[in-house]
């Protein structure tokens, strides 16, 4: 998840342990839930670029968990504040404007680090996070990113 803050403190957890049903797919959705408040409270320091990828999206996350299944989550933005954010239970007929694909261990790093926003862009660039169905505009972000040129903007 781009922008997102270390979920490691006293107000959420160790991050780590699967919640009290056993289901790492809850908790990760936790974990980023409560992360993508951090992201909303904060969204003025948020690099322009990304601002713009997720300006008014819906986006549909996509994350292969350790466990073998997948876990989908629903997000809403509205001037890249997200004003929705939803796990479901198994892909739904709404059409994303944005699909992000990536893994559980990738989720985690990119929330774990000291740099979210670099650690998001690292994993774009060696292909552990994958964003769909962007438009131009989001496309030549991404390239951007993915050749370094917004590393000159963080």
């Amino acid at each position: 998840m781009p922008g997102l803050a270390v979920a490691g403190d006293s107000a959420y957890g160790n991050g780590s342990s699967p919640d009290a049903t056993g289901e790492t797919g809850s908790e990760l959705f936790d974990l980023i839930n409560y992360n993508i408040g951090i992201y909303n409270q904060n969204l003025e320091l948020a690099p322009g670029f990304l601002k713009s990828l997720v300006g008014n999206e819906q986006i549909l996350f996509v994350i292969a968990l350790e466990n073998g299944k997948d876990m989908y989550a629903w997000g809403s933005t509205e001037d890249a504040e997200f004003v929705e954010f939803e796990q479901l239970e198994a892909l739904s007929d709404e059409e994303p404007s944005l699909t992000v694909r990536s893994d559980e261990s990738t989720v985690r790093s990119i929330i774990e680090s000291a740099s979210p926003i670099q650690e998001f862009n690292e994993a774009l660039k060696s292909g552990k996070v994958t964003v769909e169905d962007a438009g131009l505009l989001q496309k030549l972000m991404l390239w951007a990113m993915k050749i370094g040129l917004a590393d000159l903007f963080m």
